[in-house]
């Protein structure tokens, strides 16, 4: 049974992770895509628990943007970096299941080259932070600030927070913006999966935009 969430929806995000690292101690999983939003996640984890590591799964589809980004940020924020990487490379994965097999099957890619690589992980945490906020897309509208998923408890600092709260906290600590933003790519995941979004749309319209996939599974409770 989760506990405090009726709590924690009126602390800060910063206190939400306090709450989580107390919790959850060495079983605490962070993940970041180092994309459009992740650095204000990024800037409170390096303010309270710097040494922890940041899981960045390396799909072998990133932008090279992104790869930059991530690396600036490292260096920036002075973050512990763990890479994850699929069983596959991504030149086999290609070769075995042809170049357009995001369109084909978005659901197959992203299991081998999200889901099973992030998996172990998983298995050995208790509690994992993840950046979703409630504004970023319809479907993420009813999010808590804690979710189960399996065995796992899902800890959403941000949630509450706005796009707006997001530009504000990353003016105010001076923190660099993701090139492609620029470009009006507000949700950022792998580059076949990924266009720059309308006027008008929710942030992540831009993800899978050629089909009815909003998530890749790994934000799926199970």
């Amino acid at each position: 049974m989760i506990e405090s969430d009726d709590e924690l929806e009126h602390a800060t995000p910063r206190e939400r992770l306090e709450w989580a690292l107390e919790r959850f101690g060495d079983d605490l999983l962070f993940t970041s895509s180092f994309g459009a939003q992740s650095a204000v996640l990024l800037h409170l984890w390096s303010e309270v628990a710097r040494a922890k590591p940041v899981i960045f799964l390396d799909t072998g589809f990133h932008f090279p943007e992104t790869i930059a980004y991530r690396d600036r940020l490292v260096e920036r924020l002075g973050l512990t970096l763990e890479i994850a990487s699929p069983a596959q490379d991504t030149a086999s994965f290609v070769g075995e299941h042809g170049t357009d097999i995001q369109l084909r099957d978005s659901d197959f890619c992203c299991a081998k080259n999200k889901i099973e690589p992030l998996a172990p992980y998983r298995a050995r945490a208790k509690g994992w932070i993840s950046g979703l906020r409630r504004d970023q897309a319809s479907t993420r509208k009813s999010l808590r600030v804690l979710e189960q998923d399996g065995h796992l408890v899902k800890v959403h600092p941000l949630v509450t927070l706005t796009a707006a709260d997001i530009k504000t906290h990353m003016r105010a600590h001076d923190l660099p913006e993701h090139p492609l933003v620029a470009r009006r790519y507000l949700s950022i995941g792998c580059a076949p999966c990924t266009r720059p979004i309308e006027e008008g749309e929710d942030e992540r319209a831009g993800r899978w935009a050629f089909s009815g996939k909003t998530e890749c599974g790994l934000h799926t409770s199970r």
